[in-house]
């Protein structure tokens, strides 16, 4: 059962937001982390701490954020309650110690639908989180426990990963890291994915078809550009007069 909109002095629980288009967000699922992060500026990649921990590496869906306070994490699980199907629990924690979250956590969002998380508080119940079919990515893993007293916030802009995310922004993880896409630029942003892919299968044609990386990037006119030395023996590298 849904629960009432909770207000509390700099706390807030958001029912709805705006999610982007279901083809828009299909469009990028498969597409790799790191060509997103390229395609739009190489903006937007969580810190490598954030890494996969537990469940399939691919991750891809609309983010369903939450803000939890040190050692507590009672709004992880209120915010699996606002979140949809498809959705993504995105959670910024003061600490990555008291888990944010684990196995009966992970249980409960799979029964909603929810496609995993991304938090940057630890996580408990590796081993089996491991094994699940619930993508989990994480700073830290850790047995401690925490409380569920003190409110927090759900759907509001946070910062995980030394990235804003707000509710509706495109979270997409795999094996290499997370990378958040602003729902307001996300049609762009898929497009500019696109052409990025195509351009890297044409070279990747190109090097099995016998040309090196070097000639196909122009780094050799790079290097001269620099005015970098090209020199047979180390000795004629040391200029004096430089």
């Amino acid at each position: 059962m849904m629960l009432r909109g909770i207000i509390h002095p700099r706390m807030v629980i958001v029912k709805g937001f705006e999610r982007p288009p279901r083809e828009i967000v299909d469009g990028f699922t498969g597409h790799a982390s790191a060509d997103v992060h390229e395609a739009m500026g190489k903006r937007n990649a969580m810190a490598p701490c954030i890494d996969h921990v537990g469940g399939p590496p691919q991750l891809c869906g609309p983010a369903c954020t939450v803000r939890v306070p040190a050692g507590d994490n009672m709004m992880a699980h209120v915010g699996v309650e606002y979140a949809e199907p498809g959705d993504v629990l995105v959670v910024a924690a003061e600490s990555d110690r008291a888990a944010t979250w684990g196995e009966l956590s992970t249980r409960n969002a799979m029964r909603r639908g929810i496609d995993g998380i991304v938090t940057g508080g630890n996580v408990r119940d590796s081993a089996w989180l491991s094994g699940s079919e619930f993508s989990v990515f994480a700073p830290a893993v850790s047995q401690a426990g925490a409380v569920k007293e003190t409110p927090g916030s759900v759907n509001v802009s946070v910062v995980v990963g030394d990235v804003s995310v707000s509710p509706g922004d495109i979270v997409v993880g795999d094996a290499d890291g997370v990378t958040v896409v602003p729902r307001q630029e996300a049609a762009t942003i898929l497009e500019a994915t696109e052409r990025k892919v195509e351009h890297e299968e044409d070279i990747r044609r190109r090097i099995d078809d016998g040309e090196s990386l070097c000639e196909i990037l122009g780094l050799e006119e790079t290097l001269v550009d620099h005015d970098i030395s090209i020199v047979d023996d180390p000795r004629e590298s040391f200029d004096p007069d430089r």
